[in-house]
Formats: C-alpha cells, structure tokens, sequence
C-alpha cells in the first residue's frame, strides 16, 4: 500500500519538477523578448529625442513669431524625452530575463502595460493643454501671442506622437502578456 503511494509521489515529484524546468526556461525568453522591446521603444523614442532636437535648435536659428517658439518648445520638451528614453534603455540592461518567476513575469507585465496606460492618458492631457494654450495666445499681444501659439502647436505635435507611441507600445506588450497569461492559466489547470 506505502509502496504504491511512494511511486506515486515519485511521480508527481519528477512531472513538477519537469513542470518547473520548462517554465523557467519559457520564462527566461518570455521577460528576454520584454525587456528587448521596452529598449526598442526606447531607441526609437531617443531617435524621435534627437531629431526633434535638432530641427528645433536649426528651426530657432532660421525662424521668428510663432515658428520660433513652436521649434524652441520641440527642443525643449525633447531634451526631456531623449532624458527619459536614456534612463529607461540603461535601466533596462541591467534587468536579468531569468531573474522573475512567474509571479514576478505577471507583475513586471502587468506594471509595463500600466506605465502605457497611464502615459496615455497624460498624452491626451498634452494635447488638450497645447489646444488650450493656442487658444489663450489668441488674446496674447504681440510676441506672447507667438510663443503660447507656437509652444501650443508643439505640445498637440509631441502629444499626438506620444499618444501614437504609447498606444503602439501598449498593444505590443499586451499581446505579448497575452501568452503568458495563457501559459499560467494552463500551469494553473495542470495542477
């Protein structure tokens, strides 16, 4: 009777530990495949930093009125951008694909769909407050009506970008959490 029970606990001990070994290795290329495309976003939301920084810097130089400001706030708000895609594509390398277990993989999925989320929400909170500030400028004088008109312009244009941005990254990872949801439904029912 003891003996039949040992085998059987044998067995279960060995499938759960097969069980483990291959969800450490789908996890290892699961968060690998995460963490490559939170630093692709990040190089491209570094290479839109630059560029618009660039543009902005020359655009200062060979423009006035409300061009002027629209090219010196792209400079500005960039600086901010290419700070933030830095800071995120160095802190990303530093991450260990094999360092979550499934626990951790849910949460740290769940947080970058979360970060999205909310970025977006602040995007279109830019856009409205790069709308209201063209409006306000219309009743501005002189050269304060160019600056909150062309800052204005920048803020919608960048917004739009990063509305366009976030809402790309966020569908990206969502079909990717999308596997790893499914595989710990199915590890849940296997048990």
């Amino acid at each position: 009777f003891m003996h039949k029970y040992g085998y059987t606990l044998v067995l279960l001990l060995l499938l759960s530990a097969k069980l483990a070994a291959q969800d450490t290795s789908y996890l290892e290329i699961f968060n690998g495949e995460r963490i490559r495309t939170t630093q692709t976003a990040m190089i491209v939301l570094g290479g839109w930093s630059v560029a618009n920084i660039a543009a902005g810097l020359a655009g200062m130089g060979h423009s006035s009125g409300e061009a002027k400001y629209f090219h010196q706030m792209n400079a500005i708000w960039n600086a901010v951008n290419l700070g933030i895609a830095a800071a995120g594509y160095f802190g990303s390398r530093k991450l260990n694909p094999d360092g979550y277990n499934m626990q951790g993989s849910i949460k740290e999925q769940n947080k970058i769909e979360k970060i999205y989320l909310v970025n977006g929400a602040l995007d279109v909170a830019y856009i409205l407050g790069g709308l209201y500030a063209r409006e306000y400028g219309k009743n501005r004088p002189g050269r304060e009506q160019d600056r909150w008109k062309g800052y204005g312009t920048s803020i919608i244009l960048q917004g739009g970008f990063l509305l366009l941005y976030d809402a790309v990254n966020f569908t990206v990872h969502r079909r990717h959490g999308k596997r790893l949801y499914k595989r710990f439904n199915g590890l849940q029912l296997n048990f």
